[in-house]
């Protein structure tokens, strides 16, 4: 679960129930600590997971750890099933069962006619053909006596992808 959290300092505990670093799990004696998603910090200690600087204002929380913005981007972000390039949160994408593709990566493997809102599609071991290469390839492998493969028809959908 993706959290994009703003930090925030808050006066330490009173003496009565002192707070525990999540980082470091010494008492926080400090006069401030960072609060993180119900977890007490030392400011020294909230620093990203992935390359260790410190988190001042924002910081991202994924399965117990923080990150800054650009490693959770770099490790979490969708990839294009097509490029393998990151999907901005507020591309345009088009979907096919659990793939998704930038608009310029969604066309046939075969023709590379791009596939558009509406279009029938069949997504055949990962790769993307239109309706008449599908039934070109089929009937051949028909006429060749070679068992072919059943694979369902899709009708294309755009969609915005944002990920969480």
């Amino acid at each position: 679960m993706r959290q994009d959290i703003n930090l925030s300092k808050n006066k330490g505990a009173p003496r009565s129930r002192r707070a525990v670093c999540e980082g470091c799990t010494r008492i926080i004696s400090d006069r401030f600590l960072m609060r993180v998603n119900d977890a007490s910090w030392h400011e020294d200690c909230l620093q990203c997971a992935a390359c260790q600087q410190p988190l001042t204002a924002t910081c991202y929380f994924r399965d117990t750890k923080v990150y800054c913005k650009s490693d959770y981007q770099q490790l979490f972000a969708t990839k294009c099933s097509g490029c393998l390039e990151k999907i901005a949160p507020t591309e345009m994408v088009m979907r096919a069962l659990e793939c998704v593709y930038h608009l310029s990566c969604f066309y046939c493997c075969v023709c590379e006619r791009r596939l558009c809102k509406g279009d029938e599609f069949v997504l055949k071991e990962g790769q993307l053909l239109c309706k008449s290469d599908y039934e070109r390839e089929r009937e051949i492998n028909i006429e060749k006596n070679v068992q072919a493969d059943i694979y369902t028809m899709h009708t294309s959908t755009m969609s915005y992808y944002i990920y969480c």
